[in-house]
């Protein structure tokens, strides 16, 4: 049985699906936390064991996780991954820019500000050295596949879809979010 850690799965999602970006913090942290819920189990009953996977709590957004603030943070400074800002211009997006700790870009009549930055993430070149020589051996050509398709699902999928998804199947971890009335009111579909 192979084992992969989390920050692997994490190099791995940036680097898969042509090594398409990742639009915004939440959708970043969304990923590894859909990814904990419904690929790494996937995984193990295919054989592949999922170790040190990020630890994930009910927060201002939903679910959030130090570990991964921790990981990207370490990946950014070893220039691993590479973080830039841009201007958000979906629906909701602007959410990816909230720090789950303090945030600003937020007023009190609940209305968002759509000129809000948020950070792109993307897979480095040191990065995808490390991918291809320590990970991609490890894994068969039908996890690859499960692993790019919930990737390219992801990156495909409005914020305010995936945070309706996460909040929807995952209660527990919206009851302390902030926008939970807006991601789950009736204008959503």
């Amino acid at each position: 049985m192979s084992k992969l850690l989390g920050s692997d799965y994490l190099l791995l999602l940036l680097y898969l699906d042509n090594k398409k970006t990742i639009k915004g913090t939440v959708r970043l942290t969304k990923m590894m936390f859909l990814f904990n819920q419904e690929i790494a189990p996937l995984l193990t009953k295919k054989g592949i064991e999922s170790d040190q996977l990020p630890q994930f709590i009910p927060y201002n957004f939903g679910p959030f996780s130090k570990d991964l603030s921790e990981q990207t943070e370490f990946f950014k400074n070893i220039n691993f991954i590479k973080a830039k800002n841009i201007y958000a211009r979906e629906e909701m997006a602007e959410v990816d820019d909230w720090e789950e700790g303090p945030f600003f870009g937020y007023d009190q009549s609940n209305s968002f500000n759509l000129d809000s930055k948020y950070i792109e993430y993307a897979i480095d070149d040191k990065g995808i050295k490390f991918v291809e020589q320590k990970i991609l051996n490890q894994i068969s050509p039908e996890i690859l596949n499960i692993i790019e398709r919930f990737k390219n699902k992801i990156v495909k999928t409005s914020i305010k879809n995936i945070l309706y998804y996460v909040y929807s199947n995952y209660p527990d971890y919206a009851k302390k979010s902030i926008i939970k009335d807006e991601v789950l009111g009736e204008d959503n579909e």
